[in-house]
């Protein structure tokens, strides 16, 4: 009998989880002057961001919401579609820069490298900076959350084993918290999407 292989996404534990809630809680101001307030990030930068961390960090929850999130912000499909394949190349040099900052911020694989720093100082401000980064903050945490759901799916269906230092009860923790915040955003996401097919 074959061993079944551990589960391939990066994934929370309840405590990893409940430490970047916490650290992510006195930035909660500065995500909600990103999203709505007088320090607002662009939506179709914003959702190119996003899209790119929940893509890299392999959420099919989250790509999923950020994908009908980008193109109701107005993303062009080339863009959503360069960004799914992570040909970065593709996109203009603004986006391209934050991107490539948000998936070093996250750990995905982009090498530490001064030009990054250097190119995202050349087209935003301190502020824009800022809100972007409590922006990638937050999908990384949604991210990992909704892999831990998934994780908690393969351990129910006994396709994957899980990550060696889970258990069932921080799954099963990680799961209801995700779901708080997962229903009214799927219901968000849901109208957005209906909106955008309705006036298309």
């Amino acid at each position: 009998m074959t061993a079944k292989p551990r589960f391939p996404k990066p994934t929370f534990t309840a405590s990893e989880m409940t430490a970047a809630l916490l650290e992510i809680a006195p930035r909660v101001p500065r995500l909600i002057r990103a999203l709505w307030g007088d320090g607002r990030i662009d939506p179709v930068l914003r959702e190119t961001v996003l899209l790119a961390v929940a893509d890299a960090l392999e959420c099919r929850w989250c790509r999923a919401a950020h994908s009908e999130l980008a193109r109701a912000a107005g993303v062009p499909e080339n863009d959503v579609g360069s960004v799914l394949r992570r040909a970065w190349a593709d996109l203009g040099p603004r986006e391209r820069a934050a991107v490539v900052s948000a998936l070093r911020r996250v750990g995905s694989g982009v090498l530490v490298d001064a030009s990054i720093d250097a190119a995202l100082e050349e087209h935003f401000g301190a502020g824009e900076i800022a809100g972007l980064a409590a922006l990638v903050d937050a999908v990384r945490i949604a991210s990992l959350s909704g892999n831990t759901v998934d994780m908690l799916l393969d351990r129910l269906r006994r396709s994957t084993r899980p990550r060696r230092d889970s258990t069932l009860g921080s799954e099963a923790a990680v799961a209801a918290l995700w779901a708080l915040g997962a229903v009214p955003a799927a219901a968000v996401v849901a109208a957005t999407g209906a909106w955008r097919r309705w006036r298309a």
